[in-house]
């Protein structure tokens, strides 16, 4: 039963560090190019800098209800997060 409520658990997380993210019946993943980013997923909501001197940019889509963050650095993909869009701006 223990077991049980452990996988319960982490079938429930928000939070999730991917491989890839989904875009409408289209796929982004880590190593993806910033032209097939854009052209799977469009312009993000917002671009952050998440490292100035490496510039390292995290670019945040909104998409029903989720939250996805792009890390991208050196005209690549490195991570990806997908969780629950908590509404913080």
């Amino acid at each position: 039963m223990k077991w049980l409520l452990l996988v319960a658990g982490f079938l429930t997380m928000t939070d999730v560090c991917a491989q890839s993210a989904r875009f409408g019946s289209r796929m982004v993943s880590i190593g993806d190019p910033v032209t097939r980013v854009r052209d799977v997923a469009g312009s993000p909501e917002k671009i952050e800098q998440a490292d100035a001197s490496e510039g390292a940019e995290v670019w945040v889509y909104k998409r029903k209800g989720r939250k996805i963050q792009l890390w991208m650095a050196n005209g690549k993909v490195v991570q990806v997060e997908d969780k629950k869009d908590s509404g913080d701006a």
